[in-house]
């Protein structure tokens, strides 16, 4: 009988969803997912995250991209001076983080539309 509520009380929050409008929208959407698949929603979102962070540290490292030189660039367009303070491998940390943010509106829209897909095939092969 439980499970008979939960369908339920999912149905009434994805017409309430639908009546205001909020599943239209990509931030609706993404919390709709936090709401129905919890923990393995944000499993999956902060593998990607991790995973594109990792990748975008090894782009950087493996390409040889001097991190030094793109924050001595935009030293030069803010006119402040981070680049003669800061370490060589942390200047990439930074530039890595600061790339994986803006990869942002890639991710979200990705880890939406792969959600729970991903989150069923976890679940149907743990029970």
């Amino acid at each position: 009988e439980l499970q008979i509520m939960d369908k339920e009380i999912a149905r009434l929050q994805t017409l309430r969803g639908i009546n205001t409008g909020e599943l239209y929208t990509m931030r609706g959407k993404f919390k709709a997912l936090a709401r129905d698949y919890g923990m393995g929603f944000m499993f999956w979102y902060w593998t990607v995250w991790v995973g594109m962070a990792t990748g975008t540290y090894l782009v950087l490292e493996v390409g040889g991209v001097d991190s030094l030189a793109l924050i001595a660039h935009l030293d030069g367009l803010t006119g402040m001076e981070l680049s003669t303070k800061v370490d060589p491998t942390l200047g990439t940390i930074g530039v890595t983080l600061v790339i994986n943010e803006f990869l942002e509106v890639v991710r979200l829209p990705f880890v939406v539309l792969t959600t729970r897909p991903v989150v069923n095939f976890f679940s149907a092969s743990s029970s």
